[in-house]
């Protein structure tokens, strides 16, 4: 049965002219000439002895067979796809593509991953940015870390840290607002993000701020953003610890009011479940948690002997 099976090439083209309806436009894809395309065609007709396609008004159609057999071939160069790149995945040298939220990425990630590299020359890591969370089941994506509560179906996960919130700012918006107790926030410029709109009535309501009715200045679509434009002096936004944390070690931001409320979602590394011994993830993920585990909690929240837990 082997001899009767096209060569993959005249496949492909097959898949491509059937999806475009075009030897031109198929041409263009695959960077040759239409008479290539035409010719390839030709011969895959000859092969199978069934005609694929038909001209009519000097345009191109599919007929019933090449229309059952477009179908039948798309699906199958998809499989094999899948199975190259999982092939590669597994046993080709160690690649891992991680998707990171934008600002653990700036100001955690990044900065350490000499110590990775140092310890894993041999992985090639690939970052890239995202709130969004990816389908893994269409993405070549290996790891992520996400924020949430850890209900992600069909994926494994594990929760890298829990989450204390705090308003945070500027050193000069606290002192030209002479930020002091927390009901100060009722007069501030409120930063907010638009995937937790009711962030700041939460945290008032954990901290004990009676009928507060938010009245944002600005909405930004990630932690980075509101905390680079608190850093800016634009306003209090809602810092999220110990994620920030080098941010008030530097100085960058302040928290001026003792107050911490424990967030009930945190900080999830998620991956596919078939994928958890891979020797690539494991490393990463034992690197992330060695990481997290370094990470403090503000000072502020041990020293100050005004300062509280207020539980949401």
């Amino acid at each position: 049965m082997n001899d009767r099976l096209p060569p993959l090439q005249l496949l492909r083209t097959f898949e491509t002219a059937a999806r475009l309806l075009s030897f031109k436009d198929a041409a263009l894809a695959l960077h040759v000439t239409p008479s290539a395309i035409s010719h390839q065609m030709k011969q895959l007709e000859e092969h199978l002895g069934i005609d694929l396609f038909s001209r009519v008004n000097r345009g191109l159609q599919l007929t019933a067979a090449g229309l059952q057999y477009r179908h039948e071939v798309a699906d199958a160069l998809a499989r094999l796809t899948r199975s190259t790149d999982d092939l590669h995945r597994r046993f080709g040298r160690p690649a891992l593509r991680a998707s990171i939220l934008p600002l653990m990425a700036a100001d955690l990630i990044i900065p350490a991953l000499q110590s990775f590299q140092t310890m894993h020359p041999e992985i090639e890591l690939r970052i890239e940015t995202s709130i969004e969370m990816v389908d893994f089941a269409k993405s070549d994506l290996d790891v992520a870390i996400r924020f949430g509560l850890g209900d992600w179906p069909g994926l494994a996960s594990e929760k890298i840290c829990n989450i204390i919130g705090t308003p945070v700012c500027s050193a000069g918006y606290a002192r030209d607002n002479n930020l002091k107790e927390i009901e100060d926030i009722r007069r501030c410029q409120l930063i907010g993000l638009p995937v937790q709109e009711r962030a700041w009535e939460r945290l008032a309501e954990a901290a004990g701020v009676v009928d507060f009715k938010p009245e944002h200045s600005l909405f930004l679509d990630s932690l980075l953003s509101t905390s680079r434009a608190a850093e800016q002096g634009l306003g209090l936004a809602i810092g999220l610890f110990p994620i920030m944390s080098p941010l008030l070690q530097s100085g960058r931001l302040v928290a001026p009011f003792p107050i911490w409320v424990p967030i009930p979602e945190g900080h999830y590394m998620v991956w596919r479940p078939e994928d958890s011994d891979r020797p690539a993830l494991t490393a990463f993920r034992d690197w992330i948690r060695n990481l997290m585990s370094e990470l403090r909690m503000p000072d502020v929240i041990r020293d100050e002997p005004n300062s509280s837990i207020v539980d949401l």
